[in-house]
């Protein structure tokens, strides 16, 4: 889990969410805005909606993955000189049914694995899109 400043709050989430600046890819909604010019770090929050799946441990479980993706990958560097987002991010509702047919045969830990390696893709993507 991040430190509170570094989630978003109800009504960031509100906003970047009506303000419908957002990347899509197959699988991930990305909804994004520039960072507040006094708050020097990013602040990002993770959506795994109940059609994904109606258990919450399988919810929960597959955002802390992703969460410790983000952690160990992106919030960690220090080296790095980039401009600062609000980032709201979300399993894109066109492509939860193609992710569950491709991932019901597996146990939850090769699920996750898996779909951690397409959100690194997408965020990857989105990355070198936003910071062009």
């Amino acid at each position: 889990m991040f430190k509170s400043r570094f989630r978003l709050k109800w009504k960031d989430i509100n906003f970047l969410t009506r303000k419908r600046r957002y990347f899509s890819t197959k699988f991930f909604w990305f909804f994004y805005f520039d960072q507040y010019p006094n708050l020097k770090f990013n602040q990002i929050s993770v959506n795994i909606p109940l059609k994904y799946d109606k258990r919450a441990v399988y919810r929960v479980s597959l955002k802390r993955a992703i969460l410790r993706f983000l952690k160990e990958n992106w919030f960690e560097k220090k080296d790095i000189n980039w401009k600062f987002y609000k980032i709201f991010v979300s399993i894109n509702k066109n492509g939860i049914w193609e992710l569950k047919n491709q991932t019901e045969r597996f146990d939850k830990a090769t699920t996750n694995n898996y779909i951690v390696e397409q959100f690194q893709k997408s965020f990857l993507f989105f990355l070198s899109k936003i910071w062009k």
